[in-house]
């Protein structure tokens, strides 16, 4: 491992350090005055939690299709919906291993077996992946605007300039070209090249795609919101009456430990900001919060794995190609 390699891991492994210290602090009074009775006394509504299993299934075959939806639509590949859910699905699963690379060479790999594009799929999934993020910070700051301060505003807006930009300059307009060459003459020779393929992408790219995949993963956030909202409030009934704030918590809480690189699939700092925010909502008890928040690391794995053992629902067809590009590197 190259010298900048460790300076960045360990960079990543003081911020996560301070965050859970942080957030640490802040529940230690509550989280000491707690005992196992107090725990397992919150029993949950078995209809509740399983209606909110099959939705958040639904979620994640939502993003399975619209991963295939960015494929298709740059003309990486038509895979049908049996192998985007499998390909996707079995990507997704790489998260928990350290390092997010391992999700990214996943997807490489498993595309290409299918005849696709490694490169091409891998660049659909990283679009995919900052549209999700920057429509998570939307719904967000839409859902719980006393929440947002002024800081998160002005990453927001940056993250929704930023996506502006990049759509402009995966366009297949002159001016787009023009912004393509100019970063590929900055990356030299061969970081150039190895983007070259993925840059081609943009010529196939068109505005109303982009907000059309945008619209998608808006939705499953909503999606998402409700799922999550039936799950805690499974456990605590009475809490109902904030299903906003409780939508919104698994919002803020799924990005959190998503952005935190070094924790595998958000473990710790995920459960740690859901607590935290779940204590903080009137009428859901810390100790709810502490069983809500570690039983969703499973309600969430449960819902990653389904959509694998459903495989045989989704019907096979499809094509393989839109181009001959059969390249496995990952860009």
């Amino acid at each position: 491992m190259t010298n900048k390699r460790w300076i960045w891991v360990l960079g990543q492994a003081v911020i996560l350090g301070l965050i859970l210290y942080g957030i640490y602090t802040l529940l230690a009074p509550e989280l000491g005055s707690l005992s196992w009775d107090d725990l397992g006394r919150w029993r949950p509504s078995w209809g509740r939690l399983l209606l909110s299993l099959v939705m958040l299934v639904g979620v994640y075959v939502m993003h399975a299709f619209l991963w295939r939806r960015i494929v298709v639509d740059l003309g990486v590949g038509r895979p049908g919906a049996r192998t985007a859910v499998r390909v996707y699905s079995l990507a997704g699963l790489g998260r928990y291993i350290p390092g997010k690379l391992w999700q990214v060479a996943g997807l490489a790999m498993l595309s290409a077996r299918e005849g696709m594009s490694a490169g091409g799929a891998t660049a659909a999934a990283l679009l995919g992946q900052f549209g999700f993020l920057a429509t998570g910070l939307i719904f967000v700051a839409v859902i719980l605007p006393d929440w947002i301060s002024g800081t998160t505003l002005y990453i927001l807006g940056f993250v929704l300039v930023s996506a502006a930009g990049l759509i402009w300059l995966l366009t297949a307009t002159p001016a787009g070209h023009r912004g393509r060459e100019w970063i590929r003459a900055r990356l030299g020779t061969r970081s150039g090249e190895r983007l070259g393929a993925a840059l081609q992408l943009a010529d196939n790219m068109r505005g109303r795609d982009a907000i059309a995949w945008g619209v998608g993963y808006g939705l499953s956030w909503i999606l998402l919101g409700l799922a999550f909202t039936l799950f805690a409030t499974a456990f605590v009934p009475e809490a109902a009456a904030q299903n906003q704030m409780i939508a919104g918590t698994v919002a803020a809480s799924y990005l959190a430990g998503y952005l935190v690189l070094v924790a595998p699939a958000g473990l710790g700092v995920r459960e740690l900001t859901m607590t935290t925010l779940l204590s903080s909502i009137p009428g859901f008890p810390v100790a709810a919060a502490v069983v809500v928040a570690v039983l969703s690391r499973v309600w969430f794995t449960l819902g990653e794995l389904l959509p694998l053992a459903l495989l045989p629902l989704f019907p096979s067809g499809g094509g393989q190609l839109a181009s001959p590009t059969h390249d496995t590197e990952v860009p």
